[in-house]
């Protein structure tokens, strides 16, 4: 059989795993924290490993575990990645090893959970009784070629999902990711169509335009097709756009859930309320006679929102609709990510994209290339460093900094589709020393638990330690930490500072890694987390996801904190990287 460099010339994304530097370390488990990184669009795979890898003899077969309440998206996966690669199949008894995770986060008494997984059950369970969590996916991630044998393992898998009352009204995928789905998954991050079937478009009116290297075709579709395209290919019918369909859900500021109500509320409106979609395809030839457009292949580059939540409002509601459609044939495929990202500088694929050239994103952009570090403030298709700032991301930990907890775990979409969120979260004040000392906090946050994690796995943990990580567990934790530190600013700095933002460091320290703020904000999370852990007021599923408790612990540390000269040493390194003079 073969090894990993001697297929990499057949699966391109092989190149990729073998020099991630973030993946490398985690050995054996890379292949599957890429493969699934991958399928849900993850962008931020460092904070993804420390956060979901759960691989543990007592994980009951669930390694990888990753719960997205803002989204609306959990996922659970089981990982292989053989001495050989490439083989026909992968063993299928790790595929039915699903239907035991399946049983322990969903159906055993929660308190006989093991407890390296029993946070993550907690809240699964919680999403999906409260209708949080609308999507779950179970994966199967290995690095042999898809088979029959793993694939009727996945459909009991299946079955047994869709058989739980807990389950019902939820959307349930099961999948697959062997080197050809992976390789599809990569090849789509970069731009690729991947539904190559041949179509016949009614355009009983075309308009066609053509310049160097593209011809465009302008008409109008039934939501009907727009419909059974997504019944059939699904995700795959936006391998070259930035992202997939988002889904729906009913909550504040969710724009798919408005396309969706117009196509079901007001159809008549639709063609003048929607922007249209945009589709690129490899051949696209005219036929007047029979006033039809036959393409080959098809990716939906811009609208795959639209597509999606007309195929949310369902087939009757779908052929009530018309849908502007614009239609493009490339000479040269690398125009496609040039296309993809010149059609979505003004398209909401995710919320901050409707900030992508606000005054503020494009500064501090700039600000940060200056020190070299990457801001990552809109989607394109290029891959981004393990180091890079993202400005979603960015937001969600600036908001719990500055005291908002609720929006930072539940609502983090709404920085940026709230006017009065965006400006508070990012003034056109912010600088980018507040910016990277929160998002350095961050970092230290993922060493800290990767750390006890790596204590936990030796069997070398204090009781201290493991009230610690039991903590930390939650998804949630990290917006509380960042909360309780925000509120514990001036005894960390050991001045006054009015406001959050006047937390800055110098921007001399700002660099790629940030080693100096990470290693100094380390110091300052291990000397707090023990006096935080020590009275807890409720369960600490509670707690990190309470703005109630978490004030009465930031109350009670605080006070222990400002009390205690001991812990000044702790915080000194962290102090000497700050900016003088704010207030």
């Amino acid at each position: 059989m073969a090894t990993a460099e001697e297929l990499s010339a057949t699966y391109s994304f092989i190149r990729q795993l073998l020099s991630d530097t973030v993946l490398s370390p985690y050995g054996d488990n890379a292949l599957p924290l890429f493969a699934v990184a991958l399928h849900l669009g993850v962008e931020d795979v460092s904070t993804f490993a420390t956060d979901s890898l759960t691989d543990h003899p007592s994980d009951k077969k669930a390694d990888i575990i990753y719960i997205n309440e803002a989204e609306g998206v959990a996922c659970v996966a089981q990982g292989y990645t053989g001495k050989d690669w490439g083989k026909q199949a992968a063993p299928a008894n790790k595929a039915s090893d699903l239907n035991t995770a399946t049983a322990w986060l969903l159906q055993a008494p929660i308190n006989e959970v093991p407890e390296v997984i029993r946070a993550h059950a907690k809240l699964l369970r919680d999403g999906l009784e409260n209708k949080t969590i609308t999507k779950v996916i179970f994966a199967y991630a290995h690095n042999a070629l898809e088979s029959n044998n793993v694939d009727s393992e996945l459909q009991a898998v299946r079955n047994l999902l869709n058989g739980l009352e807990l389950i019902k009204g939820t959307e349930v995928e099961v999948v697959e990711l062997g080197l050809r789905r992976i390789e599809a998954l990569y090849l789509t991050a970069l731009g690729s169509i991947q539904v190559t079937d041949e179509f016949d478009l009614p355009a009983k009116q075309l308009i066609s335009e053509n310049g160097p290297g593209w011809k465009a075709f302008v008409l109008t579709l039934n939501g009907a097709v727009l419909h059974q395209w997504y019944e059939t290919h699904k995700n795959a019918l936006f391998s070259a756009n930035l992202r997939d369909f988002l889904g729906a859900r009913k909550v504040s500021g969710n724009v798919n859930n408005r396309i969706k109500e117009t196509a079901e509320k007001a159809p008549g409106e639709f063609f003048v309320l929607n922007n249209g979609i945009t589709v690129i395809t490899k051949k696209a030839v005219p036929d007047v006679a029979s006033e039809l457009l036959h393409i080959h292949g098809v990716s939906v580059v811009n609208g795959a929102q639209t597509t999606g939540a007309i195929h949310a409002a369902g087939a009757d509601h779908a052929k009530n609709v018309s849908v502007l459609a614009r239609v493009i044939t490339v000479d040269n495929p690398t125009m496609i990510p040039v296309i993809v990202a010149g059609n979505n500088t003004q398209n909401s694929i995710v919320a901050w994209d409707r900030r992508s050239n606000d005054p503020v994103q494009i500064r501090m952009k700039q600000e940060f290339q200056s020190c070299g570090v990457d801001y990552v403030h809109r989607r394109d298709s290029t891959r981004k460093s393990a180091t890079a700032l993202f400005a979603d991301q960015v937001g969600q930990m600036l908001c719990a900094f500055g005291g908002d907890l609720q929006i930072a775990i539940r609502a983090k979409a709404d920085i940026f589709e709230s006017d009065v969120t965006y400006n508070k979260v990012f003034p056109t004040s912010l600088s980018i020393g507040h910016v990277f000392a929160v998002q350095t906090l961050g970092w230290a946050y993922d060493r800290v638990k990767k750390d006890l994690k790596s204590k936990s796995d030796a069997g070398n943990m204090t009781d201290i330690e493991q009230r610690q990580l039991r903590l930390l567990d939650y998804p949630a934790s990290k917006q509380f930490l960042v909360c309780i530190v925000g509120t514990l600013r001036e005894e960390i700095a050991g001045r006054k500072l009015s406001e959050p933002k006047s937390l800055e460091l110098n921007t001399d320290f700002i660099s790629t890694e940030g080693k100096q703020a990470v290693d100094a904000w380390g110091k300052v999370l291990k000397s707090i987390l023990p006096i935080m852990v020590q009275n807890l007021p409720g369960e600490e599923y509670q707690v990190v996801r309470s703005t109630e408790h978490t004030e009465t612990v930031a109350k009670s540390t605080k006070g222990v904190v400002a009390g205690a000269e001991v812990l000044q040493t702790s915080f000194e390194d962290l102090r000497k990287l700050l900016k003088l003079g704010q207030q």
